[in-house]
């Protein structure tokens, strides 16, 4: 196996406004995902169901995570795990970046 090193620093910043986010894929291994989402104020990822689960990362900024029923505030240096199979969404209040790892 060999070591792979992503300096998140280094990643793009803060992509323009718009309804959409893309996720910029960091690692991509048979056993874990990782992703950073750059959200712009008022941008969010729309409610979805994954088969894993993931756990989250704020590196920056503030903004809302729901999870099928429960709705939690998160800012710079919340770490949360959301099981597989539950539905989830992220909404920003101001600018978010947010790693994402999906553990297979």
């Amino acid at each position: 196996m060999a070591i792979q090193i992503v300096q998140i620093e280094d990643v793009k910043a803060l992509g323009p406004g718009g309804a959409s986010v893309a996720p910029t894929l960091l690692i991509d291994t048979d056993t874990v995902r990782a992703l950073l989402l750059n959200l712009a104020a008022g941008q969010s990822v729309a409610p979805c169901q994954m088969p894993t689960t993931v756990l989250y990362y704020v590196i920056a900024g503030k903004g809302d995570l729901r999870v099928e029923s429960e709705q939690a505030k998160l800012q710079m240096g919340s770490l949360v795990l959301v099981p597989a199979n539950c539905v989830r969404a992220i909404s920003a209040a101001e600018p978010m970046r947010v790693l994402a790892i999906q553990m297979r």
